[in-house]
C-alpha cells in the first residue's frame, strides 16, 4: 500500500513562505466568513426591526386619524340647553305637520366622558306619514338626536284633523349625547 516517507525538511524550508502565506489566507478567509455571517445577522435583525417600526407607524397614524374624528364629534356633540332643543323640535314639527303639545326634560345620565340627555315630547299628528317625516327629520338633524321610544295612542272619539282624518296622539322619548 502506501509507504510513509519521512518529511523532507528542506522541502518545507524551501516552501516556508508559501505555507505561511497559505495559512494567512485561510485565517483571513475564516475571519471574512465570520464578519459576513455577523453582517447578515445584523441585516436580518435590522430588516425585521424596520418592518416592526412601519407597523407601529401605521398604528400611530390610525390612532391620530381616530383622534381627529373624535375631536370632530366632540365639536358636534356639545351640550344643548332646553330652549334650543325646544326651538329645534318646534321647527322640525312645523315642517312635518306635527303639533307639539308639550316638551318635558327627563333625566341626564353621565357615562364616563359623555352624558345622555333625554326629554319627552307629546304631540298630535294627522297621519302616520307626518309622524315618519318628523322622526326622520329629528334623527337626520345636524345636531345628534335619537328617537328612543314611540308610543302611539288610539285617537279619541270625535277628534279629527284638518283633512278629516282621525288625529293620532304620540309620545316620544328623544335623547341627545354630549361630551363632558
Amino acid at each position: 500500500m502506501f509507504k510513509l516517507e519521512p518529511i523532507k525538511l528542506d522541502l518545507i524550508i524551501k516552501n516556508k513562505n508559501k505555507v505561511f502565506n497559505l495559512g494567512i489566507i485561510f485565517l483571513f478567509l475564516y475571519a471574512a466568513f465570520r464578519i459576513y455571517s455577523f453582517g447578515t445577522k445584523q441585516e436580518s435583525r435590522l430588516i425585521a426591526e424596520k418592518e416592526n417600526e412601519f407597523k407601529k407607524n401605521k398604528v400611530i397614524e390610525n390612532i391620530a386619524s381616530l383622534e381627529k374624528i373624535t375631536e370632530g364629534y366632540k365639536k358636534i356633540l356639545t351640550k344643548k340647553d332646553l330652549g334650543s332643543v325646544m326651538n329645534t323640535m318646534s321647527d322640525i314639527a312645523k315642517s312635518s305637520s306635527v303639533e307639539i303639545i308639550s316638551i318635558k326634560p327627563l333625566t341626564e345620565e353621565s357615562r364616563g366622558d359623555h352624558s345622555r340627555f333625554s326629554f319627552a315630547i307629546t304631540a298630535k299628528v294627522s297621519n302616520y306619514h307626518s309622524l315618519a317625516d318628523f322622526i326622520s327629520k329629528v334623527e337626520n338633524y345636524k345636531d345628534v338626536y335619537f328617537v328612543d321610544e314611540i308610543v302611539i295612542s288610539s285617537p279619541e272619539s270625535g277628534s279629527y284633523g284638518d283633512s278629516g282624518s282621525r288625529v293620532l296622539n304620540v309620545s316620544l322619548r328623544i335623547s341627545s349625547i354630549s361630551y363632558l
